[in-house]
């Protein structure tokens, strides 16, 4: 499968990649999976954050609960002497590669949450 990629450069000139795959319809709203490669300490790396689109009086807001939602970090960090446009491109496209797998933990993540919920 395939994800649309947003690349950005930040006010402080890093740069940042990102991907987003659509989880579940909730009654809050739509939850996503986003998958965020950008500069870290020595290098690159990659990390995995669920987020609630909600819709409200014509706004739409991200939120997510922190220790409740699924997060995911370092899943490919890669050493590098300068972060570039380039850079985190190509380390983002080697992370999505594992874009798959990370949807399957996320949505096991929220049917184990519902099973313990609903007993």
């Amino acid at each position: 499968m395939t994800y649309e990629t947003k690349t950005t450069k930040s006010y402080d000139g890093s740069w940042r990649a990102e991907s987003q795959a659509l989880l579940a319809e909730t009654e809050e709203g739509k939850r996503f999976l986003e998958l965020a490669t950008y500069k870290d300490r020595g290098g690159i790396t990659t990390s995995a954050n669920v987020f609630v689109y909600k819709q409200s009086q014509g706004f739409t807001t991200k939120s997510t609960v922190i220790f409740g939602d699924f997060s995911k970090s370092k899943i490919a960090f890669t050493d590098c002497n300068r972060v570039t446009e380039q850079a985190v491109s190509q380390a983002h496209k080697f992370a999505l590669l594992q874009m798959p797998k990370i949807i399957a933990e996320a949505k096991a993540f929220y049917e184990e949450k519902e099973t313990n919920t609903t007993d």
